[in-house]
């Protein structure tokens, strides 16, 4: 591919080389032009086409790197997305375990106070009926 400063250079008819024996012996430009080198005019004309294809490289290069940005941007959207549906799918698997558990903590502890309630009963029964029996005892004694 040729670059935009050969291409100049072959518009105005030089190699643009270094060590070339044309360019080496001929005077400096501005000094006393060549009678076969270009009129200024036409130098203009390949520094406008040097400006021109340096533009389109710049517009080519920003639509890729614009190209790129949108599908970094699109991937790290996509595995925010996933990674968010992940959290929220741990987080309520987690409050659904959390409330299982309550459950059954909840449950275990009325069956507790339900134990708690028969034994009194009993307890006091018993105690009653003993009591029963003493007043029995020292009253026939």
């Amino acid at each position: 591919m040729m670059s935009a400063y050969d291409e100049l250079m072959a518009q105005r008819g030089e190699s643009g080389e270094p060590g070339d024996p044309e360019e080496s012996s001929a005077a400096p430009a501005a000094e006393t032009p060549a009678p076969d080198t270009p009129a200024p005019d036409s130098g203009s004309g390949g520094m406008a086409r040097l400006l021109e294809i340096a533009a389109n490289n710049a517009d080519e290069l920003l639509n890729e790197a614009k190209a790129e940005a949108e599908r970094l941007t699109s991937t790290a959207r996509a595995e925010a997305d996933r990674m968010l549906g992940e959290a929220r799918g741990e987080a309520e698997r987690i409050r659904a375990e959390a409330d299982e558990q309550r459950t059954r903590a909840n449950d275990e502890i009325a069956g507790l106070r339900e134990t708690e309630r028969e034994h009194r009963e009993r307890m006091q029964t018993h105690l009653k009926e003993m009591l029963a029996r003493v007043e029995t005892d020292s009253a026939g004694s």
